[in-house]
This record gives structure tokens, C-alpha cells and sequence, in this order.
């Protein structure tokens, strides 16, 4: 009585854990499926093979070959994972097949490999059917393409050659223009850019400084140091006052100033007119100066530019020399020169 026991007891436990592998093998879900169960001879499509089940068990899809009778298969993708409800996942892999053979074309079932802790189990895909069919052909026609070619996106690569052909098209119509315009004005093609000009009264005062440092009259050259020193005048004057100063002669140059609009002081006027008078008793006259009077008409010089000067308010100068006297032109040469 006790076997007879022991019998029904293995035997009821061997139905449950069946019960229970098969419905652990329930829950999961396999399938194979085409986009479309027909096509046009030497068309594309695809092939999916899906797997969906819950998280923990593990499941090997299977391996297509690279032909399936007729059907070739022209690419495989990776496998893909992909969530779906509650715990459930999806398993997926694609396959890009095509026929070139019309007619109808069986793809059989297929096994997936289930693993559940220490039982191994397989599940089968349904089969499928590829209906490959023949366009229609027009005799009258003639041979035509069985699908039309895909329309390619245009690359920048294709049209790099015509962007770079425009722009130098319009670069050598550029200069084309440019170059007539410059040869109806008679300049040059290229040319450097004009400097800046330098203000009237800084080059007054770098030639002052440029003639004091020079001492002309300390070795006895009078006539030079005069004629120099009136030029710089004259050529401050002309820039300064629009004064043709270099061509008129003393009594000119100072009428001129009498009718200038822009006021200068009396005082100026009076210094320019020492410098002037001097000048053309040395240089025609052949009046020899005294040492002290030689200084004090650069010094005027000085107190002419400095005083009609038109300076703006950021540029900075350097100072008008400092007045010198008699008596300090004296003590510099150590003598003094009777006329």
C-alpha cells in the first residue's frame, strides 16, 4: 500500500512542476513576421524575428543562414532590447531579405532556445509565406526598369565644386571692376595707405628742435641759421593759416595776417615780425646779430607756433622752449658780438 502511495505521489508531483514549466514556457511569446506577405520581384523587405517575455528569463534567438531557399538575406541588424509593460521586454532582430525568383516562397519555422533556472526548453515560430510577384510587361514598350532608382539626398561634396566655382567667378569679376575703375581714375591697382599727417605746429617744433641742436650761428653760419629758421616759419604759416607764406615777402606775409578771419594777438604777430625783419637784414643786408638776439628769435619762433597753434584734446606736445635772455645767451657763449 505504501508503493502504491509513493507512485501517485512522484507521479502528481512530476505533473505539477510540468504544469508549472509549461506555464513559465506560456509566458513567453516567439514569432516570426514579414511587413508585407508580397512583394515585386528583386524588391527589399523585412523579416522581423521577435521574442517577448519577463525580465529574468533568458531566451537565444535562432540563426538564420545567409539564404533561405530562394530568399537571400542582404542585412541582419543587432539585436534589440526595447521595455514593454509591467516586467515584461521585448526581444528583437531585423532581417533585410529579397527574391528574384517569382512565385510563392515557404520560410519555415524556427526554434528559440528557452532557459528557466536548470530546464531548457524551445519554442517554434509559426511559418510564413513570400508571395514574390512578376510586373506586368508591356511589349510594346520595351525592356523597362523593374523598380524605379531610389532618389539619393544631394552631399555637400556634390555641391562643394559649384559653391567654390561662384564665389571664384565672382571674385575675378571683382577685380575685373575694380581694376577699370582704378585705371579711369589713373591710380594704382593696389596702394599703400595714406599716413596720418602730422599737425602743423609738432613739425614747427621738431624743426626748431632740429635747428637748436645743430648751433649754425655758434659756428658762423648766420645767413643759414636764418634762412632755416625762417623756411620752418614760413612752411608752419602755410599749413597753419593757408598762407602762400613761402612765395610773399615779409610785408606781405604780415598784411596777410591783418586780413585773416581767425584772430591772432598782437603779440604774436609782433614776434613773427622781429623773426621776419632780422631774417632779411642778415640775409640781404648782411647784418651780423648779436648772440643774445639770435637766441631770442628762436625763442620767438617757439612762442609763434605755440601760440597760434590749434591743438586738439587728447594730443599732447612738448612744451614751448623756455624764454631765454640776454643775459643767458651771454653766459652760454661767453661773449658778446658787436654789430
Amino acid at each position: 500500500m505504501s508503493k502504491i502511495l509513493t507512485k501517485y505521489f512522484t507521479f502528481a508531483l512530476a505533473a505539477i512542476l510540468l504544469s508549472v514549466s509549461f506555464a513559465a514556457a506560456q509566458e513567453i511569446r516567439v514569432k516570426a513576421a514579414l511587413e508585407r506577405d508580397s512583394i515585386w520581384l528583386g524588391d527589399q523587405i523585412k523579416l522581423l524575428v521577435v521574442a517577448e517575455l519577463s525580465k529574468g528569463d533568458k531566451i537565444t534567438l535562432p540563426h538564420l543562414p545567409d539564404t533561405i531557399q530562394k530568399i537571400e538575406i542582404l542585412k541582419r541588424s543587432k539585436i534589440d532590447t526595447s521595455k514593454l509593460d509591467g516586467t515584461r521586454i521585448q526581444i528583437k532582430q531585423t532581417y533585410l531579405i529579397t527574391c528574384f525568383d517569382s512565385g510563392a516562397h515557404q520560410i519555415p519555422s524556427y526554434y528559440f532556445k528557452v532557459v528557466n533556472g536548470a530546464h531548457t526548453d524551445s519554442l517554434k515560430s509559426g511559418e510564413l509565406t513570400l508571395n514574390v510577384k512578376f510586373p506586368p510587361v508591356d511589349l510594346k514598350k520595351g525592356p523597362a526598369d523593374i523598380k524605379k532608382p531610389f532618389a539619393a539626398p544631394i552631399t555637400f561634396k556634390e555641391i562643394a565644386p559649384w559653391i567654390l566655382g561662384i564665389i571664384l567667378l565672382a571674385a575675378i569679376v571683382f577685380l575685373v571692376i575694380y581694376y577699370i575703375s582704378r585705371r579711369n581714375k589713373n591710380r594704382p591697382l593696389f596702394e599703400r595707405p595714406a599716413k596720418p599727417k602730422i599737425p602743423a605746429h609738432i613739425l614747427a617744433i621738431q624743426e626748431l628742435d632740429k635747428l637748436k641742436s645743430e648751433q649754425l650761428w655758434q659756428q658762423e653760419k648766420v645767413k643759414e641759421y636764418y634762412t632755416r629758421l625762417t623756411d620752418i616759419v614760413r612752411e608752419y604759416i602755410e599749413e597753419r593759416f593757408t598762407m602762400a607764406a613761402m612765395e610773399q615777402t615779409t610785408p606781405e606775409i604780415l598784411q596777410g595776417f591783418k586780413n585773416l578771419q581767425t584772430k591772432v594777438e598782437n603779440k604774436s604777430i609782433l614776434e613773427l615780425k622781429q623773426i621776419l625783419e632780422l631774417a632779411d637784414l642778415v640775409k640781404f643786408a648782411k647784418l651780423n646779430p648779436l648772440p643774445d638776439e639770435n637766441f631770442n628769435m628762436l625763442n620767438n619762433a617757439y612762442l609763434f607756433v605755440k601760440e597760434t597753434k590749434i591743438e586738439s584734446a587728447a594730443e599732447k606736445i612738448e612744451p614751448a622752449q623756455p624764454e631765454i635772455k640776454a643775459d643767458q645767451a651771454t653766459e652760454l657763449t661767453g661773449h658778446k658780438e658787436e654789430v
